[in-house]
């Protein structure tokens, strides 16, 4: 999923929702210097983990994340219900 797919989610979901956004090993693979994944696919993925994180810090989702094995996780963001603090758009501002 890109930046737009999280956005569309997260216009769309009702609350309650799960997505999973990322499954790997978040801290590592969206870092340059691992070279884990092509640099196109790692700029959407730290595009991805950054909405993400926006959503959470306005209270739109709550963030965890599934140990599936040794640096497997899944990352799941569930919609939050009620009112955000501050709306996010596709720009990242208000």
């Amino acid at each position: 999923m890109d930046e737009n797919g999280i956005c569309d989610w997260l216009a769309d979901a009702t609350p309650g929702a799960t997505l999973i956004y990322y499954r790997g090993h978040l801290g590592h693979d969206r870092m340059p210097s691992t070279k884990v994944l092509p640099e196109v696919l790692r700029r959407q993925v730290v595009d991805v983990a950054t909405r993400i994180q926006q959503a959470a810090e306005a209270e739109r989702v709550f963030l965890l994340q599934r140990r599936n094995g040794d640096d497997d996780f899944s990352y799941l963001a569930i919609k939050a219900a009620g009112h955000p603090r501050s709306s996010i758009t596709r720009g990242g501002r208000r």
